[in-house]
């Protein structure tokens, strides 16, 4: 197996769990075992801050100890943290393994995109991002649609509460296999850290210039996403009343936004540019993100998760890329680490506001603030990254 292919691998697994499985199930589950909206919020805020926290240590553990160490480490608390949440009925614990779970995902989260780009030269590297998205997009696909499934096929058997923790206690071992790919992976991070700065001094150039105005600008964006999407699932279930295993193909037919995205990326991005995309398709997604707060039907509902899924995230490899390339090359693990604690954290200050909101206003009010951010954020991004510039660093240096 190739090099390109074990990362694509991991990041498959560990990605289709999280937000095929995790993040769509663990609302409905909590919502299940009697909590409210408040609950459902600060269950997946702190996960999300969790996953910031295990990228920020994956920054510093990676230049002592490597990737393929630390990416174990990752396996090992994603496996337990899954297993807590499935079978806890305290909402505290439940909160404190939601948070294990996030930590241990922040590890191989925050470690592929630096992976891919040492393993990748500049000229196929749009390419491999984009396979990278495709994959990881189709195993999410896979991994909400089969949740689903799964889920009601143990309901007809079990207690319908038992379900979701079953297919939880699956995922713990799916996640175990990642250890198959990660075994053959050459870690060749740790040899050239040798050289690099010192960590701590890598804030100063991470948190200034264009990196920092990345940062803000992924910041208000992490914000705003954090106000809906962990509750798609919520809303349908228990503001709409669609049944988990239509839930599950509605939440996978977003995901298969993400695919059709990721495969015509390359394309659109020679035509229009890395910037211009980015720009054009968040635009674009906002009124069928509007729609979504006011459904016209399971049909029309289903588009609309479809195609604001396509334009919001058709551009995700580029942003990667983007992100990375705002530092010099020793910094870019702690680059990734800043990018995903920033959009964390916000999510999950955005999270407990709207369950909040959700809760005693309306399940639609936070998608009026959405759609204000996502412009402001747009605006913020098309200001200062008007201009291309070359990867630095990589497999061809």
């Amino acid at each position: 197996m190739k090099q390109i292919d074990r990362i694509i691998l991991i990041n498959v697994i560990t990605t289709a769990i999280v937000s095929g499985v995790f993040n769509v199930f663990t609302g409905i589950h909590v919502k299940n075992l009697g909590f409210g909206e408040g609950i459902v919020g600060q269950v997946l805020s702190i996960g999300s801050v969790s996953i910031a926290l295990g990228s920020m240590l994956n920054a510093y553990l990676s230049s002592k100890l490597g990737f393929k160490k630390t990416i174990s480490l990752g396996l090992i608390l994603m496996s337990i943290g899954i297993l807590g949440v499935s079978f806890l009925t305290n909402p505290f614990l439940i909160k404190l393994f939601s948070g294990i779970m996030g930590i241990g995902y922040g590890f191989p989260f925050s470690s592929i995109g630096v992976l891919l780009i040492e393993n990748s030269s500049e000229k196929e590297r749009v390419r491999v991002f984009s396979k990278n998205f495709v994959s990881q997009s189709l195993g999410t696909v896979c991994a909400s649609y089969g949740a689903g499934r799964l889920i009601k096929t143990f309901g007809k058997i079990f207690a319908v509460e038992k379900s979701i923790p079953l297919v939880y206690l699956f995922c713990a071992f799916l996640i175990l296999f990642s250890f198959y790919p990660l075994n053959g992976l050459k870690d060749r991070e740790i040899i050239k850290n040798k050289k690099s700065k010192d960590f701590f001094k890598g804030f100063k150039e991470v948190m200034s210039g264009q990196a920092l105005k990345f940062v803000i600008y992924n910041t208000i964006i992490g914000f705003g996403a954090g106000l809906v999407i962990p509750f798609f699932s919520v809303y349908l279930k228990f503001s709409l009343n669609i049944d988990n295993e239509k839930v599950g193909i509605i939440m996978g037919l977003s995901q298969l936004g993400l695919v059709i995205g990721g495969l015509l990326v390359p394309y659109i991005s020679k035509v229009l540019g890395r910037e211009n995309t980015v720009v054009i398709c968040q635009l674009l997604s906002i009124p069928f993100l509007i729609s979504i707060a006011f459904p016209q039907g399971i049909f029309i509902l289903g588009v609309s998760f479809l195609l604001r899924s396509t334009l919001m995230n058709l551009n995700q490899p580029l942003i990667q890329n983007i992100s990375l390339e705002t530092v010099d090359y020793e910094n870019r693990a702690l680059m990734s680490s800043v990018v995903s604690m920033s959009s964390n954290v916000t999510r999950a200050i955005s999270m407990i506001i709207a369950g909040y909101l959700m809760e005693n206003i309306s399940y639609n009010f936070p998608y009026y603030l959405t759609v204000v951010l996502y412009l402001v954020g747009t605006a913020v991004f098309y200001k200062n990254f008007k201009v291309e510039k070359p990867l630095r660093g990589g497999a061809d240096e």
